[in-house]
């Protein structure tokens, strides 16, 4: 009897558990399951790290990456991972770029293109291109982006003199000139030397005109030699306040060679002298000699 009592207290308790188990499990709430849905990368494209005027040249340090909308347009854009911040160093701007702003591809010109020269000139300067011959150039040291003098060296004679010999002079004809391009490059990063055989230069107007009559004077239609040379300036001394503003004297041949007649006077290069006979007055000329 003992053990029947004990055998339904028992089963009593084991109902009783199993009710509360089932009571608990229901009250819970179900928990959610982990999230499963995939990150979005953000693209990233290229910005302005500053304001970057109409005709700037791009450097590295000019652009950065940002992130940009996940479902935004970037055909126009310079997109990472399709493209690289280098591609776009030596680019001029066409349109300026505002700090933080993006790169927009039609907005900046790449060596090349069509309207790069146009875009890199500074505004009111005119580009003209000259011949140069394989020593005019440094050597190949000159590369787009420095400053050099134009200096033309030419002879002549005095058709009034029919026995005034040739002479021989050199003359700076521009100072503190920008080299824009040399043959058909336009940018400085490729550092090899090379002779280049054309040269442009960015000048103001009226220089554009003196540029073009010495390229006319050394094309030899008149028979006279004559060519045009470009002089190297250094970057760290602009050594344009030593002349004062005046035009350089020129280089005559006996500046350079005691054999030819020393050039002085008023007109360079003779000596004028009058005799008077009477009424009669008469004009003879010499070459002045040292």
């Amino acid at each position: 009897m003992a053990s029947r009592k004990i055998t339904l207290l028992l089963a009593a308790a084991i109902v009783a558990l199993s009710t509360v188990f089932v009571v608990r499990t229901m009250m819970t709430p179900e928990t959610a399951a982990p999230s499963q849905e995939p990150v979005v990368q953000l693209p990233e494209i290229a910005a302005a790290t500053r304001d970057l005027p109409t005709g700037t040249i791009l450097k590295e340090s000019d652009l950065k990456w940002v992130p940009w909308a996940a479902n935004a347009d970037t055909g126009a854009l310079l997109v990472k991972g399709k493209t690289s911040l280098a591609d776009a160093t030596g680019a001029v701007v066409r349109d300026g770029f505002r700090s933080g702003e993006p790169i927009i591809s039609a907005r900046i010109a790449h060596p090349r293109d069509q309207g790069f020269l146009a875009a890199v000139l500074t505004p009111g300067m005119r580009a003209i291109s000259v011949s140069l011959s394989p020593t005019a150039e440094v050597a190949g040291f000159i590369f787009p982006g420095d400053r050099v003098d134009v200096i033309l060296t030419h002879s002549f004679s005095r058709k009034d003199i029919p026995d005034l010999a040739e002479r021989r002079v050199s003359e700076t004809i521009l100072q503190n000139v920008r080299v824009l391009a040399l043959d058909q490059r336009s940018d400085n990063q490729t550092t090899d030397p090379k002779v280049a055989q054309l040269a442009t230069v960015e000048v103001s107007e009226k220089d554009a005109e003196k540029m073009a009559m010495a390229i006319d004077m050394t094309s030899n239609q008149s028979g006279n030699r004559a060519s045009l040379s470009l002089v190297l300036r250094s970057l760290a001394f602009d050594d344009q306040s030593l002349t004062d503003g005046k035009r350089p004297t020129p280089t005559w041949d006996s500046d350079v060679s005691r054999a030819f007649p020393t050039v002085n006077g008023e007109d360079g290069l003779i000596q004028r002298v009058q005799v008077m006979r009477g009424k009669t007055i008469t004009e003879n000329t010499f070459e002045r000699h040292r």
